[in-house]
């Protein structure tokens, strides 16, 4: 089905197959990272529907994730789509700095809700800001600390894929930037109340049958476009924060 839709509609099609809350995710990346002939970093790309996105907008793509089958499926949207401007690996990203020189340096990095998997946050925050170039820019987000619990949520006690911390705040992750000499330029909030609730939805009735629970949400993913102005409105509390960091020191690269 994924296949068939990415061949009826294109590159809308891989974001219908996340789940519902990556929607704000993926209007945000839209309006802020860099067009055109510059490196991108996906660092814990998933089934690769960011990366795929920077590399339709002409950006040279590198997209790391753990799972092998995740990156295979990524792999063949991208020849589906005709990029050939990306390239996917398998990567631990706790392990960054052991294979981070095969990598070169990139003008942007893209890390969407990952850091809430890792123990060694710093580490991590480190490890992608070392790959930067100087001037080169960090974009991340990852749950609100105070975000209203999903359907399923938990916490898992070692990282074993699940969450190993409930979130951030912004003063937190501008903390973790500081440490990485990376200067925040910006912080926002994605993924809103219409959002949560069509995750909790779709979490739901899959217990039921996943594919019954995606054809019932598929149509309500229009109100997502009202998404920020509603939760504004009824003071819900946001999924998860944004935030662009940029590197201000470092070895300049030519």
């Amino acid at each position: 089905m994924n296949n068939i839709l990415i061949k009826l509609i294109g590159l809308p099609a891989t974001i219908l197959h996340e789940d519902p809350c990556a929607f704000g995710r993926y209007q945000w990346m839209k309006k802020n990272i860099k067009k055109g002939s510059v490196r991108t970093l996906d660092a814990g790309c998933g089934l690769g529907t960011f990366a795929l996105y920077a590399a339709s907008q002409k950006n040279h793509v590198v997209g790391i994730s753990y799972d092998q089958r995740a990156n295979e499926k990524a792999k063949t949207n991208a020849q589906i789509l005709r990029l050939n401007n990306i390239l996917f690996k398998q990567g631990d990203l706790r392990r960054l700095d052991k294979f981070s020189k095969d990598l070169g340096l990139f003008d942007q990095i893209i890390c969407f809700e990952t850091v809430e998997h890792i123990l060694n946050d710093e580490k991590l925050i480190k490890d992608l800001a070392s790959l930067l170039k100087v001037g080169g820019r960090l974009l991340l987000t990852t749950p609100y600390k105070n975000y209203k619990r999903l359907w399923g949520d938990k916490l898992s006690q070692k990282e074993d894929g699940g969450h190993v911390r409930w979130g951030y705040s912004h003063e937190e992750i501008e903390e973790l930037f500081k440490k990485a000499n990376l200067k925040i330029e910006k912080k926002e909030y994605v993924s809103g109340f219409i959002s949560q609730q069509l995750t909790n939805a779709m979490r739901i009735l899959s217990k039921i049958n996943q594919r019954m629970a995606w054809t019932i949400t598929l149509p309500l993913r229009l109100l997502q476009f009202f998404d920020p102005f509603i939760t504004k409105i009824i003071r819900y509390p946001f999924l998860s924060i944004s935030v662009i960091g940029k590197k201000v020191v470092g070895k300049k690269s030519d």
